[in-house]
């Protein structure tokens, strides 16, 4: 009878214990919006000291909508996380459950439809006062998308008691929680490898126990974006060794080792049951370790190439080129259409054979360890001197003080057929030259996917672009109704000849200004003085070409010594240790890029927006100052504190090269923004020709 009484007081007082405990709600107040409803739930309805207890963010998704995992595909942006939580207490990164593919096309998301669990675990310190209450304090970002996608937030507390007592599950809240745990991807009990091959990546699961009847789907969610194409399918086959699920790659250049999440969707007792594994599997060939090859069909790359060589006569970098072209139509559009079809294809033999050579040295050199990309030229003082010299030389012909015989241009007097196919040749290779430093739309894909392929492959491709440069020449010389609407020769030719000079004097000015960018003043002054020289050079051939022989070869012997001067000191450019750099503007005050400095400011949360650029890419100057020196946009950047970097590529940096590399590019102009608080979101990259309006629109979007 004594040992029944005392059972019912200790059951009494283990009752009133439990009622008395001041009572939390354990979840906080939800955030309503038109598209999602979000709360904050703990698993327990109080804390004990030391004891680690989960809480969660629960959102309610409506029909139609959905939001983001960890990696969110190719768009999106996944849920952050701030919480404020008093000294000593400590929460862990969020579990996120397995996500599902989204299908956008032509995109693929990763993301949750209808109802998901974000989990975070709290560790409190052992020394709390009890009894006491705490308050968590936390503040969410999310992306919630149909077709449209609209960004929302909400700030969240929850208080919960501190006893002494072990801490109890709060029982509304067991079935959500369980929900979320059973979505949690475990760790693989399997070992798993990756091949790599020229463009797919195979995952080998060492899973024999695997019955194939039992197998509806495979999927494999990278952890991070760019180890494959999202949207390609993935292809499982099941093998006495296990699962080999073939995926195509992505534009990722280092892919070991690969993270990610696997979800099997298996049929037990007639009912589909899914699981989740986590695996790191390092890659088990050494093509694994190279760069990554194209996820387009290689017609498609070389039909890049080719749109961006038509592309290309549009950009700045070629204007002076297409005026001397303009011009070179006119003249000889009254000979037989037989000779006109030979020039043209003179001219784009010439360009054909320089961007032979230019891939051949590239690919050379990059074989050699050497970090450089498309427009490494423009990189030397030297070549940068040479072109100036060049452009200048252009325009004096240009303007009469001096004819050449057999014209590199193949403009100015009449020449024989053989010179006139010489002059068409080296018209074909100065286009070239001039052309590098722009990179066109579509160019930039191509010339990327280049650089990742054996010899023949890139070769054809540098080809296509070339006679992509060429096709509207060929095109007007092998079609006579595009001739016969071109303006009839006369004398204005004379007049327009020498309006032509100015793009080569304005050229030249653009490659001196970038030499000083390169070299200081000790190159501004050793380059002006070679160009005097030439000046010299030319007028003094000029004026003795008429003399008798002793004067005429006297003149000409002074005339190659006077340019042999000036071709000596473009070597002094080399000489000055340091450069300036057009880092800073007299608009957006630019940080200067650094790998380490972009890491930082990610990891702090900070959005960031990273140009890449150079002071011979007269793309990147018209862009700087057409569409990012502008008040709106410089308000637009500060609004979202935006951190602006630049990676200033005017002269080698083997550092700057490499991230190039990383989003498949090759050269510059490349404008890439980092959303905010997430290193794991996909940066958002820019067009290559920009407007203040895509700016500010990608800005506000964030």
């Amino acid at each position: 009878m004594l040992q029944q009484l005392l059972t019912w007081i200790i059951a009494l007082a283990l009752t009133l214990s439990t009622t008395l405990l001041p009572i939390a709600p354990a979840s906080a107040n939800p955030v309503q919006t038109e598209n999602v409803e979000v709360q904050l739930i703990s698993e327990v309805i109080n804390i004990q000291p030391g004891t680690p207890f989960w809480v969660g963010l629960h959102f309610n998704i409506n029909p139609g909508w959905h939001t983001y995992w960890r990696n969110p595909g190719d768009s999106g942006l996944g849920a952050t996380l701030k919480w404020t939580l008093p000294p000593g207490f400590e929460v862990g990164d969020i579990v996120w459950p397995y996500p599902q593919r989204l299908p956008l096309e032509p995109l693929m998301n990763f993301g949750y439809e209808e109802e998901v669990t974000l989990l975070s675990q709290i560790t409190p310190p052992a020394n709390l006062a009890t009894p006491d209450s705490l308050q968590l304090g936390v503040k969410a970002d999310w992306l919630v998308c149909e077709v449209n996608c609209i960004p929302e937030e909400g700030t969240f507390n929850l208080t919960l008691p501190i006893t002494s007592r072990p801490p109890l599950v709060n029982q509304r809240w067991t079935q959500v929680f369980e929900q979320a745990r059973q979505a949690l991807p475990k760790p693989s009990p399997w070992q798993v490898t990756v091949t790599i091959e020229p463009q797919d990546l195979t995952l080998q699961v060492e899973a024999p126990e695997m019955e194939e009847a039992q197998i509806q789907e495979v999927i494999f969610f990278p952890h991070q974006d760019g180890i494959i194409t999202n949207p390609a399918p993935q292809i499982a086959e099941l093998n006495q060794d296990g699962i080999t699920l073939r995926l195509q790659r992505g534009y990722l250049r280092k892919l070991d080792p690969i993270t990610g999440v696997l979800v099997i969707r298996e049929s037990l007792d007639n009912q589909s049951v899914v699981q989740a594994f986590t695996i790191e599997a390092a890659v088990s060939n050494e093509i694994g370790k190279t760069a990554p090859t194209p996820t387009q069909p290689r017609w498609e790359v070389l039909l890049l190439a080719l749109l961006g060589g038509i592309i290309l006569n549009l950009m700045p970098c070629v204007f002076p080129v297409l005026s001397l072209k303009a011009l070179n139509i006119v003249q000889k559009s009254q000979k037989s259409p037989k000779q006109v079809r030979r020039h043209a294809i003179a001219f784009t033999a010439g360009i054909l054979v320089s961007f032979t050579v230019v891939a051949s040295v590239l690919l050379i050199l990059r074989s050699l360890g050497q970090q450089i990309g498309w427009g490494f030229q423009l990189q030397s003082p030297v070549f940068v001197t040479l072109m100036a010299y060049l452009m200048f030389a252009v325009g004096l012909s240009l303007s009469g003080v001096f004819i050449f015989g057999a014209s590199i241009m193949g403009i100015g007097q009449r020449l024989t057929t053989r010179s006139g196919y010489i002059g068409e040749f080296f018209t074909g290779v100065f286009a070239t030259v001039v052309a590098t430093p722009c990179t066109a739309p579509f160019m930039a894909t191509a010339l990327g996917v280049a650089l990742t392929q054996s010899v023949p492959i890139a070769i054809a491709i540098f080809e296509m672009l070339g006679l992509g440069l060429a096709l509207p020449y060929l095109a007007i010389s092998f079609t006579p109704g595009l001739q016969r609407i071109l303006p009839k020769p006369g004398a204005w030719m004379e007049t327009f000849q020498q309006l032509l000079a100015f793009p080569m004097y304005a050229a030249t000015a653009w490659l001196i200004w970038v030499l000083v960018q390169q070299t200081g003043t000790n190159g501004l002054a050793a380059a002006l003085t070679g160009l005097i020289l030439i000046a010299f050079a030319t007028w003094l051939h000029q004026k003795t070409r008429l003399l008798p022989p002793l004067g005429k070869h006297l003149g000409s012997i002074c005339a190659l010594v006077a340019l042999g001067f000036s071709l000596s000191l473009a070597q002094v450019s080399t000489t000055t240790p340091t450069a300036l750099t057009h880092n800073q503007n007299n608009g957006i005050k630019w940080q200067g890029y650094t790998a380490e400095r972009l890491v930082k400011l990610r990891q702090s949360g900070s959005p960031v927006f990273l140009n890449f650029s150079a002071s011979w890419c007269i793309t990147c100057l018209v862009n700087e100052r057409v569409a990012l020196n502008q008040p709106e946009t410089i308000a637009a950047f500060e609004s979202k504190k935006i951190a602006l970097l630049k990676a200033d590529w005017t002269n080698r940096d083997p550092a700057i090269t490499k991230a190039l590399e990383s989003f498949g590019r090759s050269g510059v102009p490349l404008y890439v923004l980092y959303p905010p608080d997430s290193e794991f979101t996909q940066p958002i990259i820019l067009p290559q020709i920009l407007s203040p309006e895509q700016v500010q629109r990608a800005i506000k979007n964030l």
